[in-house]
């Protein structure tokens, strides 16, 4: 009989992970990291693959995270997986935007009249960057048109071709100009979108903005945001320029600082 006992606890089948109910699945699964998920835990089987790829879980995850609240649903966001990943990724995607290393990463660098320089916060005759005080320097162009441009390249910085063809999430460029108290200068920003071949699929283009002699209007933003641009767009070309308009030898001319481009949700 007590062998009998120990055959009938050997035949019970043993209980796993993937026995338990998908709720408490989904509860699990939302404490791992969430590229562990996507490049792990989607592989190991069919249902974890559609729990991973749920929206319930991703729902759950930007809960936790303080990326929505309790009372959020599946149908406030088309994709709530993307949502969490433009969340967590939210970065500036320029490099050396205040001149620290000189024009490390700047292209096409034009040089008129006596070309760029980096300077420190305020210069002579300038303002305090009263908007963020880890702004330190800024780039300030000459009595001919001064031009720099950087491009980035968006799936090298992990967005990948689906997310910016099928989700399109905002694109944000930012720029900050300023001039002397002293000397009239001219602002210029263009920003494309641009494809895999580098054909312009949207433009922005600010003008030209005209900062008269004497202003005290300090630091001024400049922003723009790019939506519904259409599938296809692989990099971002941002470049600025100017210079001043009272043909001075030296750096009289715009000042620029603190540019951005950020992918959002």
């Amino acid at each position: 009989m007590e062998g009998d006992g120990d055959s009938e606890s050997l035949d019970q089948p043993e209980m796993g992970i993937e026995s338990l109910p998908e709720p408490v699945l989904i509860q699990i699964l939302a404490l791992v990291p969430a590229t562990e998920l996507v490049l792990m835990c989607r592989l190991v089987c069919l249902q974890w693959k559609a729990l991973v790829d749920s929206t319930s879980l991703w729902i759950l995850k930007c809960q936790q995270e303080g990326l929505a609240g309790e009372d959020e649903v599946e149908e406030d966001r088309e994709n709530w997986q993307f949502f969490y990943f433009l969340h967590k990724w939210k970065r500036n995607l320029l490099k050396n935007i205040f001149g620290e290393e000189e024009f490390e990463a700047w292209g096409d660098v034009e040089h008129g009249g006596d070309g760029w320089r980096v300077e420190e916060i305020p210069g002579d005759g300038g303002f305090d960057f009263s908007e963020d005080e880890n702004v330190k320097k800024y780039f300030v162009t000459s009595y001919e048109w001064c031009r720099k441009s950087q491009v980035v390249d968006l799936r090298a910085e992990g967005y990948w071709e689906e997310l910016m063809d099928t989700t399109q999430p905002a694109i944000v460029v930012k720029d900050w100009y300023s001039s002397r108290m002293d000397s009239g200068c001219l602002y210029e920003l263009c920003v494309k979108l641009l494809s895999e071949h580098e054909d312009v699929l949207a433009e922005y283009k600010s003008g030209t903005v005209a900062v008269p002699q004497q202003s005290d209007t300090g630091w001024t933003e400049i922003s723009h945001t790019f939506r519904d641009y259409g599938p296809g767009v692989r990099f971002v070309r941002f470049e600025h320029g100017g210079q001043d308009t009272v043909y001075w030898k030296g750096w009289f001319g715009v000042r620029v600082t603190n540019s951005s481009v950020m992918v959002e949700p």
